[in-house]
């Protein structure tokens, strides 16, 4: 079976941690993110309405993300947290790209609010359905680039993707994994995956559908 990695950084190294945040179409963390102009937050008294902001999950605690290798990669719930401390403490919050590309700077983009989910029931997120569990780092980016927000708003990018250097590795089995679960607990999410396959007309449907499991009970 696929190897899980988890990974970790030191804070000290000055070389190692998120040092962007790019704005992709398919983010692997599988949490879109959500728009929110002024005709929709025009009742919320939280959010100033003068702003445009991008509201979305970074990272999300335990979540397996596939790697081209055939691995998995993954993050605690502490090391998320460090990671969006060190983030700020460093000042990237203007470091953002679309797509992963290095030559596609995303002008006009700022990290203006970031925050740990501590209750997914009264989070802020949560006013705006997105589905995010305890311990995943949310932010909100302020949006002053009229292409990126048009393409936000058409569903031509969805989601935000780190960009950075976790040095620390250590990896686990997905054997080990499994032994975490009663059988029946296994058979029940087979018996879910399967009836994904089977009621999804599309691969995105499909993908919807996960994302939701995985997001409620992550594995």
């Amino acid at each position: 079976m696929n190897t899980i990695i988890d990974l970790d950084f030191d804070e000290l190294d000055q070389e190692s941690g998120v040092f962007a945040i790019s704005i992709v179409n398919d983010p692997a963390i599988m949490s879109d993110f959500i728009t929110l102009s002024n005709e929709d937050i025009v009742n919320m008294a939280a959010i100033d309405d003068n702003k445009r902001l991008l509201m979305g999950a970074v990272l999300i605690p335990d979540l397996l993300i596939p790697r081209k290798n055939g691995t998995s990669i993954r993050f605690s719930k502490e090391v998320i947290r460090k990671t969006s401390e060190v983030f700020f403490k460093r000042g990237y919050q203007q470091e953002s790209n679309i797509e992963h590309n290095q030559e596609q700077s995303a002008e006009g983009m700022t990290v203006v609010e970031s925050w740990i989910v501590e209750d997914t029931k009264h989070d802020k997120s949560a006013m705006y359905g997105l589905d995010a569990p305890v311990g995943s780092w949310v932010i909100s980016m302020k949006c002053e680039n009229d292409e990126i927000y048009e393409m936000a708003k058409n569903g031509q990018v969805n989601g935000f993707s780190i960009e950075g250097i976790f040095p620390q590795k250590k990896e686990v089995s997905m054997e080990s994994e499994l032994a975490k679960y009663s059988e029946g607990e296994i058979e029940a999410l087979s018996a879910l995956c399967d009836l994904a396959q089977e009621l999804a007309e599309t691969k995105e449907e499909a993908k919807a559908f996960i994302k939701q499991l995985m997001l409620q009970k992550s594995i």
